[in-house]
Formats: structure tokens, C-alpha cells, sequence
């Protein structure tokens, strides 16, 4: 399977540059969301979906989005579940998911 990312970023024309340069390099195509799509989305909506990758090439590409200083807070690989979801739903349940995991880290801190 052709190895494909969904990245949306309203905001930040250098993490776009900088995802798309490791992208390029990866040859991993880039794909984007239809205008009427990103609508549905906040202002501040960043997220990077991952198509076709296996866990270890997701890990293997998100560290070397960190040695760039790139930080994706919201992300996921497609799955039979979420392959068919709305950007607007996507976003949603990666915000849910991102905000249950931040709470659990720093109730662990709290508890050390």
C-alpha cells in the first residue's frame, strides 16, 4: 500500500514546509483536505493522519519530525474505523483522545 499523510494546519506555513520536506524525502505522498472540509475545522485545527504505515515506520517518521522541532499534538494512523470519518469527526475524537491522555500523564505525575 502507497504510504499517504493527511495533514491539516491552518496556521504554520513552516511546519507545513518543514512536514513536507521529510515527506519528499520519504517519498510519502502528501494529501490535502477539500476546502469545504476545512471548514468544518477551528481556526487552530492541526492533525496528521497516517495511511498505509505500520507503527514502527509512524515512530521511525515522528522522530525525525522532532529532530526537525516539528510537535503534532493530534494524530493517528487510518484504521477500518476511521477511515470513512469526517475531518470534523476525525478532529473530534483525536482532541478527546489527546485531552484523556494529558490528563492521565499528569495525574501520574501528581501520584509520583
Amino acid at each position: 500500500m502507497e504510504k499517504k499523510i493527511l495533514y491539516i494546519n491552518k496556521k504554520d506555513a513552516d511546519k507545513l514546509r518543514g512536514l513536507r520536506n521529510l515527506a519528499l524525502i520519504r517519498k510519502i505522498k502528501i494529501l490535502t483536505a477539500a476546502e469545504e472540509e476545512l471548514s468544518t475545522l477551528p481556526e487552530e485545527a492541526e492533525l496528521l493522519k497516517f495511511i498505509g504505515f505500520s507503527s514502527q515506520e509512524v515512530g521511525s517518521f515522528l522522530q525525525d519530525l522532532r529532530k526537525l522541532g516539528i510537535r503534532v499534538d493530534l494524530k493517528c494512523m487510518e484504521t477500518e474505523n476511521n477511515r470513512n470519518w469526517s475531518l470534523a469527526e476525525l478532529y473530534k475524537e483525536l482532541q478527546e483522545e489527546h485531552e484523556y491522555m494529558t490528563k492521565g500523564q499528569q495525574r501520574r505525575a501528581e501520584e509520583s
